[in-house]
């Protein structure tokens, strides 16, 4: 039996590896980088240069990248002449048609006793060149460990992947709910609505303000109050489930217990049931991105929602992030969390 249970896990984690990569991929730029072209440098010499560029350009993760039989098939369907690389139009025409986001184009030139390359990104839809590099050297060898440092200048301002329903957040801007984006996953993380539901992945964290100081439940110091809880990101929506389901000794109302509280928050742009109590790593990034940095101000002492072993709880101080376990029946501050 617990072989099954083994490999039936085992084959659950794989699917879910599967799905975020899959998802990853598809929130990626597609970028097509097309051969260079060459003034004054043998056309051997700069193929071996695109496609050792091209290799550093893929290792950057940060685009997918049209394969080159791709290319050269759409290349020839649209009749593409040499002389049409210096036209920005058609470039971009030729990107569209690869399904491409932003085209990648080089032209290494010899200049009296250096060769010089010059890299450029062009947005397919607004034709305008985005970004580019350019390295001198005294050699075609000597490009080659000038490749990192090029593609890192050449992709730093592509735009992040998008959550398609959330847009793009730096930390310390207002979330889509209103309140502080703190944490930010390209690849994304499972967030669970019940024990039964599909996992939904998000991308970013945002934290309300203060909703006041709240017991953790109204259970205090009692030893069967023990909640099944989790410490990691994406972990304190499913705590919060189970805190409000448990069949605690009183009626839970905002007031007496701090999960209850951050699920009846809203906002205008949000409903009650979005947000939650963050769980202990959850809590840990709020202090460490938004009240280490100043973006927030709190020297208070604040709820997570992941439970001990015994009766206590885990808490942090936003004065100097020390966490520690305390009884249920202290009241100390609140910040719901919402993931999107």
């Amino acid at each position: 039996m617990k072989v099954k249970i083994t490999i039936l896990l085992f084959i659950l984690a794989a699917l879910f590896c599967s799905a975020v990569i899959a998802q990853e991929q598809q929130q990626k730029m597609v970028a097509a980088v097309v051969p260079f072209d060459s003034s004054g440098v043998p056309q051997e010499e700069v193929e071996v240069v695109y496609r050792m560029f091209l290799s550093e350009f893929v290792r950057t993760g940060k685009c997918t990248v049209v394969d080159r039989s791709s290319f050269d098939k759409i290349k020839a369907q649209q009749n593409f002449q040499l002389s049409d690389w210096s036209n920005n139009d058609k470039v971009a025409k030729l990107g569209k048609a690869l399904n491409a986001n932003v085209v990648v184009t080089g032209q290494a030139m010899k200049f009296r006793a250096q060769v010089m390359l010059i890299a450029q990104i062009l947005d397919v839809n607004s034709t305008e060149i985005i970004s580019s590099s350019d390295e001198r050297v005294g050699d075609v060898d000597d490009l080659f460990s000038r490749f990192p440092a090029m593609c890192r200048e050449l992709t730093k301002n592509l735009a992040k992947p998008k959550n398609a329903a959330a847009g793009n957040y730096d930390i310390g801007d207002l979330g889509p709910g209103g309140g502080y984006v703190f944490y930010y996953s390209e690849a994304g993380f499972p967030v669970y609505e019940s024990d039964n539901a599909s996992p939904v992945i998000c991308h970013y964290l945002e934290c309300s303000p203060e909703l006041g100081s709240i017991t953790w439940c109204p259970c205090g110091c009692k030893e069967w109050c023990v909640v099944n809880t989790m410490d990691g990101v994406g972990a304190g929506k499913l705590n919060t489930v189970h805190i409000v389901n448990y069949a605690h000794e009183e009626s839970l109302i905002p007031s007496n217990c701090a999960a209850y509280a951050c699920l009846q928050y809203s906002t205008g742009a949000t409903k009650a049931g979005e947000w939650y109590l963050p769980s202990e790593d959850e809590l840990n990034l709020i202090y460490v991105n938004l009240v280490r940095t100043g973006i927030i101000k709190s020297d208070r002492w604040h709820w997570s929602s992941f439970m001990d072993i015994d009766t206590s709880t885990w808490s942090q101080n936003f004065n100097d992030g020390n966490q520690d376990s305390h009884v249920k029946n202290n009241v100390y501050y609140v910040r719901a969390v919402r993931a999107f």
